[in-house]
This record gives structure tokens, C-alpha cells and sequence, in this order.
């Protein structure tokens, strides 16, 4: 990335070296390289543990702001530098914002087991340090979603809406998984061409957000806002101004965010779309408690269970509605780069395709339709999705399990991590997978399929598995908790496209990269594939 505009002319740069600028402009850019150069050296950015290395550097001279801002396009290298040279060890990262220890995979089942008052799962994402002097002067480790700033920090406050989708969404799975297809089906009439006669170019991010977003919404909302145009809309936007947010201000050390909250375009849209969403759901939330439905036909969506579940202050309608809000966060864009992710290997590698149709065809012909366990009977298809999920996790594709150590601890082979530590485990594909696999770089949808095989009375293998080897998910009490909705949204999704469609790229077009950014990564966004309608496709699509 240049600095400079492209259409400068040799005359301006000279104009600007002769002092043909005025001083102010001068005195400007030398407050800001100031900024650049010192900042990072008069700022505490979080606990270095003795004995870990620091990877990235280039050079033992190298200032540590050129290594903190590399890692913003070279994390993947980074990382992967760090677990090839210090597998079994720590290390440490310099991120812009913050410090960060990466531990082997060894340490997660020990993290896992430890109560909140040590480790948190949820500050470690969401938390920052409040903007008091001392702060400013002597920060705590920022996080990852500047909490403070964006209005999520009102998750740290309690489990809400976890403990709604874990104990009361997820165990109705079976009953729900019907009125998820009838929903899925309706979305595809108006999101999907019908391509029926010639093959159709579609932007396939957005059909699949499009898709999934009403789902999800008839899973959170239910009727009548699951069918209200512009609350999809919003519900999707949220994510879109909190990721440009969050990116923006990660990128400049903690004491420049308060200046940034007041300053960048995105915040004022957030807020705006933050509003706009409340004044949509307050009125459902009044509604429901002054006028509550029969037992029998009470709601059977996650807002209803949060109002059931909450106490105290969360019971307030506008607690409540701002719990909603990032609720969503997880649910939307997360579900969709997973199809989008699938459907781009299926055509980067189209001799998954017709095995992958047959399993689908198979067990909805064996259970007459869709139910749980139709979905459970896909086992390639949980393998394919399993490995894509592997070589390309939704959101955190260099580092998982992120935690925050919130009280000094020592692990059982005597590492100690002082209180204040950011830790995080390598979530790449080279230390994600067990530790047999023979080649952990190269995709293979039937690795999981073939360990079913072997065992199949084991769920260890399953795409919602969690364990220390498989991490996108997390894993112990902080493990995603609507990751079996997940799943089956991502297996009917793709059960509908493999159905209805043949695939493949566009003329000389193969599959976009991954965009990568600190340690996120997300589907290419304007990729795009092409679709025709398949002659012949089964009943249970056309019902």
C-alpha cells in the first residue's frame, strides 16, 4: 500500500520538499511519524512472558514497530514461522494493539478446565481497557473487539444469550430442523437464480448471506420481523461497520481509540444501525410481555428464551435488545463463509461432487424428508464441511482458544503466565487435525469420513466436535454454543445447491483466495461461481 497518490506530479512532490506546503502540513506529519515511531515504545501493549520468543522480527535491530505493523498482512507467516520453530514451546506476537503468547496445543485442555476468576474466554474478544489516565499512561492488553468502543462489552456482564441458544435452542434441534427447511427453501426462491436454462453467474457471498440471514432470523426473531426486508438488511450490516471498526482501531495503539470513537465513519454507522434495530425489536419485546400467547404457542426462537432466561438487569427491554444485537455476530456471516467456503472446494474440486449428492440423495430417501437424523446420516458430507472448516476457519484462522489471564497461574510442567497475559493457541491447519494425519497442508474432504469409518460409535470425528486439535469451534465451556444449528444450516444449504445445480467456476476462473487480515480470514467477498439448473432433481426439493 502506497501513501501516496498515484496521480502526483514530480512538480507537487518538489513543491513539498521546497516548502511549498504550508507548515501546518509539516508539523502534521511529523506529529504523526512521531506518533508511529515512539508510540510503540512508550506504551505498555501487555505482558511478554520471559522465555518466550518474539517471532516476526526481521532483525535483532529492528524497532518493534516495524514488526508489530507486519503483522497485519503477514500473520498467517507469522504464526506459522512461530509453531515450526517452537512447536512445543511459547512464543510471542506483536500485534499493533497489543502483546500476545501463543501456547502449544498441550496447554488447551489445562485452560479449559480453569474457572472465570483465571481465565475468560469472553474478555479475551471483547474487552478493552477504560480511557481513564492511568490506562492511558499504562494500558492493559487490548482485545480484539474494542468492547468499550463498539457497545459488545455488554456481553462481559453475563451469559444471556449462550446459555439461551445451549439450553434451549439447540436441545429442540430435531423439531426445528423441518421448519429451518421450509425457511431455507423460501430463501432460495428469492436469493438463488433459477438458472434453469443456461448457466447463470452469481455472486455467490451474497446469495449465501442473503440465504442465511433469513434463517437466522427465524431462528432469533421468528414472525414477523424474520420477513421484514429491511431487518435482514440491518441484521447483516451490523457485522459489515463492526469489523471496519474493530480493524481500523486495532491498527493504532489504545490510548489513540478514544480520539478514533468520534472520528471514523463506521462508529457513526454502527450506532446508527445499532439504533434502527432496537427500535424494530423494543416494540416485540413490549408486545410479548403485555400480551403473552398460550403456552402451546409461545415463540420458539432465541429472543423468546433470552426474555424467559433473564434476570435482573438483563430483563430491561433495552439491555435485552442491545444483547440481541451481537448476539447475531456469530450467527451470520460465520454460517455463511462456511458455505461459501464449501461451495468454492466442491468447485475447485468437482470429484466431491457427485459422491457428495448421492450420500444426500440417499438418506433423504431413507427418512422420507428432512429431520435430524437425515443430517446425521450425511457423513461425507460432515467430512467435506469438517475439512474446509479445517483448512479454512470462519474467522480466527491463525490463532483459537483465545484467553485473557485474569489471575497469576502456573501450568503442571511449571510455566508460568503472569496476570494481564492475552494467550491464544495455533489454529492453522498445521496444528489443527490429530496428531497422526500424515500431510495436514493438503485438503482431503474424506480424512474425518475415513475415522468415522473406523469408529462409528464415536462423535470425536463429527464437524461439531471440539477437542485440543480442532479449535474453531473453542472448546470446553466457551465452545460455541449454537454450533449443531450450525451445522445442520451449512449441510441443508449445501444439500440444496449440490441438488438443484451443477457448478463450477467462471471461464478461466479458478478459486479466490482467502483475505487475510491480523489474524482474521474470510472468504474472498466478490468471488463469484457459475450455477444451471440440474434436469432432473428430487421431490423433496420441490415440495
Amino acid at each position: 500500500m502506497s501513501f501516496a497518490s498515484s496521480s502526483a506530479s514530480p512538480e507537487g512532490s518538489l513543491m513539498f520538499l521546497g516548502h511549498g506546503v504550508s507548515s501546518t502540513y509539516v508539523w502534521t506529519a511529523a506529529a504523526l511519524l512521531a506518533f508511529y515511531v515512539i508510540g510503540p515504545f512508550c506504551l505498555n501493549r501487555g505482558k511478554h512472558i520471559p522465555g518466550a520468543p518474539i517471532v516476526g522480527s526481521k532483525s535483532i535491530f529492528e524497532p518493534s514497530f516495524f514488526t508489530r505493523y507486519r503483522y497485519v498482512v503477514q500473520a498467517w507467516s507469522i504464526v506459522v514461522e512461530g509453531h515450526r520453530k517452537f512447536k512445543d514451546k511459547a512464543f510471542t506476537v506483536l500485534r499493533p494493539d497489543s502483546t500476545i503468547t501463543v501456547l502449544p496445543k498441550r496447554y488447551v485442555n489445562e485452560l479449559q478446565a480453569l474457572p472465570d476468576t483465571k481465565v475468560d474466554g469472553i474478555q479475551a474478544i471483547v474487552d478493552v481497557s477504560l480511557p481513564s489516565l492511568v490506562d492511558v499512561c499504562f494500558p492493559d492488553t487490548e482485545q480484539d473487539l474494542m468492547g468499550q468502543y463498539t457497545g459488545i462489552e455488554i456481553l462481559l456482564n453475563s451469559h444471556l444469550a449462550p446459555t439461551a441458544i445451549r439450553s434451549k435452542l439447540t436441545p429442540q434441534l430435531a423439531s426445528l430442523v423441518p421448519m429451518i427447511e421450509r425457511e431455507m427453501r423460501s430463501a432460495f426462491e428469492i436469493e438463488y437464480p433459477p438458472a434453469k436454462d443456461a448457466w447463470t453467474e452469481i455472486d455467490l457471498q451474497k446469495a449465501a448471506l442473503g440465504v442465511v440471514s433469513r434463517v437466522t432470523a427465524r431462528l432469533f426473531v421468528g414472525f414477523p420481523l424474520c420477513r421484514d426486508e429491511e431487518w435482514l438488511k440491518i441484521n447483516s450490516q451490523i457485522v459489515e461497520q463492526l469489523f471496519v471498526t474493530v480493524m481500523v482501531m486495532r491498527n493504532f495503539p489504545p490510548w489513540i481509540h478514544p480520539v478514533l470513537n468520534w472520528i471514523l465513519p463506521s462508529q457513526y454507522k454502527l450506532k446508527n444501525i445499532l439504533q434502527r434495530i432496537r427500535s424494530k425489536l423494543l416494540p416485540v419485546i413490549d408486545e410479548r410481555r403485555r400480551n403473552p400467547p398460550p403456552a402451546a404457542d409461545k415463540p420458539v426462537d432465541v429472543l423468546e428464551y433470552m426474555m424467559d432466561l433473564a434476570k435482573g438487569k438483563e430483563s430491561d427491554a433495552e439491555n435485552l435488545a442491545m444483547r440481541y444485537c451481537y448476539t447475531i455476530i456469530g450467527s451470520v456471516h460465520t454460517v455463511t463463509g462456511a458455505i461459501v467456503d464449501s461451495l468454492y472446494e466442491a468447485c475447485a474440486r468437482p470429484e466431491y461432487i457427485e459422491p457428495l449428492r448421492q450420500e444426500i440423495q440417499q438418506a433423504l430417501d431413507e427418512e422420507g424428508g428432512w429431520n435430524k437424523v437425515t443430517l446425521s446420516k450425511m457423513r461425507k458430507l460432515d467430512s467435506f464441511m469438517k475439512e474446509v472448516q479445517r483448512m479454512y476457519p470462519p474467522s480466527a484462522k491463525t490463532v483459537g482458544f483465545r484467553r485473557m489471564v485474569k489471575e497469576p497461574l502456573t501450568f503442571s510442567d511449571g510455566l508460568h503466565i503472569p496476570a494481564g497475559t492475552f494467550v491464544c493457541v495455533v489454529a492453522t491447519p498445521h496444528n489443527q487435525g490429530d496428531d497422526e494425519d500424515q500431510d495436514k497442508t493438503s485438503f482431503d474432504g474424506y480424512r474425518y469420513y475415513r475415522k468415522w469409518l473406523q469408529n462409528p460409535d464415536s462423535t470425536r470425528n463429527d464437524y461439531t466436535a471440539t477437542d485440543a486439535d480442532h479449535l474453531t469451534f473453542s472448546h470446553g465451556r466457551f465452545s460455541c454454543p449454537g454450533r449443531h444449528i450450525a451445522s445442520a444450516e451449512i449441510k441443508m444449504a449445501l444439500a440444496h445447491v449440490l441438488l438443484k445445480y451443477d457448478l463450477r467456476f467462471p471461464d478461466g476462473k479458478g478459486r479466490p483466495a482467502n483475505l487475510n487480515i491480523h489474524e482474521l480470514s474470510f472468504p474472498e467477498p466478490s468471488g463469484r461461481i457459475m450455477l444451471k439448473q440440474r434436469q432432473w432433481q428430487p421431490d423433496v426439493l420441490q415440495k
